[in-house]
C-alpha cells in the first residue's frame, strides 16, 4: 500500500519510533477487519477479519502490562493477546452500568483499567472493570461535545477525545478536574472522525471510511496542534464508528511506561 507522510516532522517521529504499530478498525457492513498499520510505511497488514461483530469495533485500548488488545462493538467488550500473526477475539463481558447494559463508542487504557466515552443517555468519561464490564462514572460532561474517538497517552498519562461537536477536534479530557481544552482542529473538509490513538505527543486521527472518500489517517503534533502527517485508511467500507489503539514496539514498553510515571510525579 502506498504511504502518503508529510513534512519533515513526520519523518523524524518515524526514525523514533520504529515498528511500533498503530491498530485500525471500523464496524462497515460485510467483512470488517482489524488491521495493523506500519506507521514508518504506511503498510497495512490484517490481524482478524469476520463478517460478526466481533471483527467491527467502536472503541479499542491497549494494555502493555498484559499485552492485551480490547475492543468493543456496542456493549460487547472482546479481547485478545497481540501478535502480529493474528488475534484471537474472545467475548470478554457485556458492558454494564449502574445495573443496566450499555455500550461506549470510544475505549482508552488507565491505572489498570479501560476508560470509555458514551455519546447518548448519560454522556461522559466512564472507567470500566476489564474484567467483568461494569462501568463507574467518572464525569458527566457537557452535552455540547461528542467524544467518539477517545485514548490515552501512556507517556503522560493524559486523556484525549476527538469530538464531531463543540469545536471539531482533538480535546485533552481531564475528568479528575473536570476541564477540557481543545488542542487541535479536524483536517479541512474532514467532520467526521470516531477514532483516536495518542502515544508520545502524537495523536492519530482515524477515519471511518470509506477510503475512497476518506482517503488518509492524519498525525497531529500534540505540543503544536499541527497536522504532521498522513496514512492512507485501510477500511473499503463506511462505518458508523472507528476505533484505535497504539502498541509500542517490543522491548521499548516498560519505557514508555516509566516516562509516564515520572511524569505523574513531577505532576503531584
Amino acid at each position: 500500500m502506498r504511504s502518503l507522510w508529510t513534512g519533515m516532522g513526520a519523518l523524524a517521529i518515524v526514525a523514533s519510533a520504529s515498528q511500533a504499530q498503530l491498530i485500525v478498525a471500523n464496524d462497515q457492513s460485510g467483512v470488517g477487519t482489524i488491521w495493523h498499520v506500519d506507521i514508518g510505511t504506511g503498510i497495512a497488514t490484517a490481524l482478524y477479519s469476520s463478517s460478526t461483530a466481533e471483527a467491527k469495533a467502536w472503541g479499542m485500548a491497549y494494555d502493555p502490562g498484559s499485552n492485551t488488545l480490547y475492543w468493543n462493538n456496542g456493549g460487547s467488550l472482546y479481547a485478545s493477546p497481540f501478535s502480529l500473526g493474528g488475534l484471537t477475539p474472545t467475548l470478554v463481558a457485556t458492558m454494564s452500568y449502574n445495573g443496566g447494559n450499555v455500550n461506549f463508542v470510544g475505549l482508552g487504557w488507565r491505572n489498570g483499567a479501560l476508560v470509555g466515552t458514551r455519546n447518548i443517555s448519560t454522556e461522559g468519561v466512564y472507567t470500566i472493570n476489564p474484567v467483568t464490564g461494569v462501568a463507574t462514572l467518572n464525569w458527566a460532561y457537557s452535552t455540547t461535545f461528542d467524544f467518539g474517538g477517545l485514548d490515552v497517552d501512556a507517556t503522560s498519562g493524559k486523556l484525549f477525545g476527538l469530538s464531531d461537536s463543540g469545536g471539531a477536534g482533538l480535546y485533552h479530557i481531564d475528568d479528575a478536574n473536570q476541564t477540557i481544552s481543545f488542542v487541535a482542529p479536524y483536517p479541512a473538509g474532514e467532520t467526521d472522525i470516531d477514532g483516536l490513538a495518542v502515544h508520545n505527543g502524537i495523536a492519530y486521527y482515524v477515519t471511518d471510511g470509506p477510503n475512497t472518500t476518506q482517503m488518509n489517517f492524519y498525525m497531529y503534533d500534540i505540543s503544536t496542534g499541527s497536522l504532521i502527517g498522513t496514512l492512507p485508511s485501510t477500511f473499503t467500507g463506511s462505518g458508523t464508528f472507528s476505533a484505535a489503539a497504539f502498541v509500542p514496539t517490543p522491548g521499548v514498553i516498560g519505557l514508555f511506561g516509566a516516562a509516564g510515571l515520572v511524569a505523574t510525579r513531577r505532576r503531584r
